[in-house]
């Protein structure tokens, strides 16, 4: 069992605060471990490894499932070229080598506990659904990657982490140009998520894990899921949109009101949310428009560094094109994952 782990598979039928109300903390759930005792550089690389598992786990749950569903015939007549499935199937023979290699690396750590499978399900009814969501789960895997590169000291697994974000990034760009026909993201950098915004969202899909492998004992340490953050289904720069999410990690604090933190490359434009009868709402600034995958955060202040300590719900992702790629505007539909 992997980052989806059994206290996760909850996530796929309770909102994440519900979650937070609900259970004790991870190191409390008193689930049973047989992990190997492991030196303090393996656990530490073991506990990475893993991570990593579970996200490419997740992906190739999703290719599995999806092309066995569509059919090339499915895609012929929905109007993508037959080159458009191909790729695909490149992609998830990629992920399963991503697979194998991680598995490989941990069996040769002695790291057994941390092979396992969960279940997942993924609400898909038609290609454009699969292509949508495939594009958002690759703009997962690479800011994931992005942001785990720091947490690596080992350079045998940092330039294998770098290799697999270059191919995400790489299938990323194929999914929107090729696939969508869109034109280049307008972003000089990638944005980087944390281990606990993967953490968060990933564990949504989850429907089923095998019981007895304590989380705590094969996953980066003391890992938190954030509330759910929900936004439109559809979102355009300068739109004023509702945001909502269970507040249980927002504390009121004189000089440090709630704001949406838009995760643009490696920084982020912050906006003040309002309060009103229906809640919270934001505006989007205008910038956005033509910078592919932003990640939306609500945090507390809005000049602050974002951190986990002032993180208060999210993270979900939009995407913002511009134009396709003979230079007509782009008109948004359904561009966006409250996961």
């Amino acid at each position: 069992m992997r980052l989806l782990s059994l206290c996760l598979c909850l996530g796929f039928l309770l909102p994440i605060g519900a979650l937070a109300a609900t259970l004790p903390p991870i190191s409390q759930r008193g689930l049973k471990t047989s992990r190997a005792v492991l030196n303090a550089t393996d656990d530490y690389n073991g506990r990475l490894l893993t991570f990593a598992l579970s996200l490419e786990e997740f992906a190739l749950a999703f290719y599995n499932s999806s092309l066995s569903q569509f059919s090339p015939g499915h895609f012929n007549s929905d109007g993508y070229a037959a080159h458009v499935r191909r790729g695909y199937e490149r992609i998830q023979a990629t992920t399963q080598a991503h697979v194998d290699y991680l598995t490989s690396e941990l069996t040769s750590l002695g790291d057994l506990d941390a092979l396992g499978s969960c279940d997942y399900g993924f609400p898909i009814n038609s290609t454009r659904q699969f292509i949508d969501m495939s594009e958002a789960i690759h703009a997962l895997a690479v800011s994931t990657y992005t942001g785990t590169l720091q947490h690596i000291h080992t350079s045998k697994y940092k330039r294998a982490f770098g290799s697999m974000l270059g191919l995400e990034a790489r299938y990323a760009t194929w999914i929107s140009t090729t696939v969508k026909n869109q034109d280049l993201w307008n972003s000089p950098f990638e944005s980087p998520l944390t281990l606990n915004d993967t953490w968060t969202v990933a564990g949504l899909y989850v429907t089923s894990c095998p019981p007895g492998t304590n989380p705590t004992e094969i996953f980066p340490q003391n890992l938190v899921d954030w509330p759910v953050l929900t936004i439109p289904h559809t979102v355009n720069p300068g739109d004023s949109i509702s945001l909502s999410f269970n507040d249980t990690l927002h504390t009121v604090t004189p000089g440090k009101p709630l704001h949406a933190a838009f995760l643009v490359g490696s920084g982020a434009i912050t906006a003040p949310l309002t309060t009103g009868i229906n809640g919270y709402s934001v505006t989007v600034p205008q910038s956005l428009g033509g910078r592919g995958a932003v990640w939306v955060k609500v945090i507390q202040g809005g000049s602050l560094e974002i951190t986990d300590s002032n993180m208060v719900a999210g993270p979900a992702l939009m995407i913002m094109p511009s134009q396709d790629r003979t230079g007509n505007h782009v008109k948004t539909l359904d561009n966006t994952w409250s996961w």
